[in-house]
């Protein structure tokens, strides 16, 4: 790399030592699965066409999304009621199916219920 912040590597090490990045993990873990856990419960409820994919990790979620909407239509639908969603399309190597990523690490599952009731909204509309 062009080289990387010696402070916040030093500051990072310094966490890991004294084990504190793995009572963060602990504490975030169940955090998060109820994050990710409500994400799945609104597409379930709000957009069962979409299709979640991948694993039970990290902050995001990828869902494909159905043959006749592409991520441009859906993306503006959820800005029209103020909900910002990325679509995949930036981030592929070759072209496959419409997709959104649903980031949900600073959102709590009430706030990610709402969002995708705005968006599912929002696509009723267009």
């Amino acid at each position: 790399d062009r080289g990387s912040p010696a402070l916040d590597q030093l500051a990072f090490a310094d966490f890991l030592a004294h084990g504190e990045f793995d009572r963060h993990l602990r504490r975030m873990r169940p955090i998060y699965r109820r994050r990710r856990d409500a994400v799945l419960a609104g597409l379930a409820r709000h957009l069962p066409e979409f299709r979640p994919a991948g694993v039970a990790a990290g902050l995001h979620l990828v869902a494909w999304l159905p043959p006749h909407l592409d991520e441009d239509t859906v993306i503006r639908a959820g800005l029209g009621r103020g909900v910002n969603v990325n679509g995949v399309g930036p981030y592929r190597l070759a072209p496959g199916p419409a997709g959104l990523i649903f980031g949900y690490a600073t959102l709590d599952p009430p706030a990610i219920d709402a969002g995708l009731a705005l968006l599912a909204a929002g696509l009723r509309e267009h």
